[in-house]
Formats: C-alpha cells, structure tokens, sequence
C-alpha cells in the first residue's frame, strides 16, 4: 500500500437554499399551530368563563340584499313634523351607568340624522356633546344587564354597529 494517497474525507455540504426552506417551514408550521391554539382557546376557555357566546350575536346586520321595508303611510302631522327640523337639545353631560351608543361624528348635523333614522326605527335616542364630538346614545341605564336587555330589545330593528358604553 505505498502507493495510495491519504485522502481525507470531505463532508458535503447543504446548500443554503435547502437550510433555510426547513428554517421557514418550521417557523409557519409553530405560527399556524399558535393561532389555532390562540383562537380555541379564546372560544371554549376564556369565552364561557367571560359569558359570551359567539354564535349568538346581540347585533342583528341589516339585510344588503336590496330587499325594501314595509313603509307605513304617514298622516298629514307626521308629514308637516318630518318637513319641520326640529332643534335637538344637546346635553354635555350624561348620568352615571350605561347606555348604548349609537355612533360618533365631529359635527351635529350627522348626528342628527342618525337620531332621525333611529326615531323611525322606534328607538329613543339623545345626542351628547364630549370632547367636541357628538355621540348618540339611548337613555342611560343604572346596570350593564338593563343595557343588555336594550340591547336586546333593538336587535331585530336592524342597527348596525352599537354597543354599550359606559359613562
């Protein structure tokens, strides 16, 4: 054996590319596996303790299908009272406990205009001024389960986007 040559042995390398796809697979796999776990844990764990079920939403959404209301033929007074503005109190300061909220705006036109539609709609309402925006809330309740209840009670009165606050 005087002839061979010691060779030593050369490892092969990975290419890059190869390293750093098993690097992203890795990652996407741990971060899907995460949000999974996040949101079940979110539905049957945190949401029974807090009380709230998710398939029972208490806001109805309006029908997008173009679908028209039932109109009811207005007499001669509620025409003359539509055709009138009236002059809408705003308070500036609202009692203690909760209400729903029915939107915010910058100027008291907009506001005014929700008021209107909700009044259609037979819901009471009132505007509040704060922080030089209008906010258009119902009557403020003392608890958060009356509020729940008006809540409730508004929801198949198709109101898009109210939820309670408290003040």
């Amino acid at each position: 054996m005087v002839g061979q040559i010691n060779r030593r042995r050369v490892k092969k390398r990975r290419h890059p590319k190869e390293n750093s796809k098993v690097k992203f697979t890795t990652v996407l796999v741990i971060m899907i596996i995460a949000i999974a776990l996040g949101y079940l844990t979110a539905k049957f764990v945190i949401g029974p303790l807090l009380g709230y079920n998710a398939d029972e939403s208490p806001i109805k959404i309006a029908n997008r299908d173009g679908e028209t209301e039932k109109t009811e033929e207005k007499t001669q007074a509620e025409a003359e009272k539509d055709s009138k503005p009236e002059e809408t109190q705003v308070s500036t300061a609202p009692d203690e406990g909760y209400a729903l909220q029915f939107g915010v705006f910058s100027t008291k036109e907009a506001a005014e205009n929700l008021k209107a539609t909700l009044a259609e709609k037979g819901i009471e309402a009132k505007i509040i001024e704060a922080d030089n925006v209008y906010k258009v809330i119902s009557p403020v309740v003392n608890t958060k389960d009356e509020a729940i209840e008006k809540l409730d009670d508004i929801k198949d009165k198709e109101v898009e986007d109210v939820f309670i606050a408290s003040f």
